[in-house]
Formats: structure tokens, C-alpha cells, sequence
């Protein structure tokens, strides 16, 4: 997976995550298009870990992929209702 911190003028920050196989693809779904851009998402490498430490610590996240959204479940900050599915594809917005 992929994992990008942006800071926010306001103090915050927002984690941007997305499965390795899923980045600079378009995701199609009916009249949905949604491209995971590298500009982001990020092109630095994250383990589940690095994960589950930014998104314990963020206010806001932006969500795309099995197994970033799967990680989000398991530790509690994200719930399978929230889940927008694009194809088979899952992303959630954390607010």
C-alpha cells in the first residue's frame, strides 16, 4: 500500500492511502470514474503499521483498496456501511 500525510493550513492533516496494484488506475463503475493519482495517494511504501499509527493520529483520510479500506475496519476508525464501492473496489472518507 501507499500512504501520503498532507498537513492542512488549519493544523490537521489528512491520510491519503491506497493499495500498491490500485495506484494511477481508473476506477469504473457505471457513470463513476475515480482515478488513484500518485500525486495524492503518495509513492512512498507503508506497511500496515505506518497505517494504523497516521490513521489512529488523523482527523480526515481518503480510503481506496481491500486492503487499506480492511486495515481502516480492523482498528476501528472506519466501518463497512461507510464503504463507497466502486466496481468491487471499496473507498471511504473519514470526516
Amino acid at each position: 500500500m501507499y500512504l501520503r500525510i498532507h498537513k492542512v493550513p488549519e493544523g490537521g492533516e489528512i491520510v491519503a492511502a491506497c493499495d500498491r496494484e490500485l495506484l494511477n488506475r481508473t476506477l469504473t463503475d457505471g457513470e463513476i470514474e475515480f482515478f488513484v493519482d500518485e500525486r495524492f495517494y503518495g509513492i512512498t511504501p507503508a506497511t500496515e503499521e505506518e497505517l494504523i499509527n497516521a490513521l489512529k493520529d488523523a482527523k480526515n483520510a481518503n480510503l481506496t483498496g481491500k486492503r487499506v479500506v480492511s486495515v481502516a475496519i480492523s482498528c476501528g476508525v472506519a466501518d463497512e456501511e461507510s464503504c463507497l464501492m466502486i466496481g468491487d473496489i471499496p473507498h471511504v472518507q473519514i470526516l
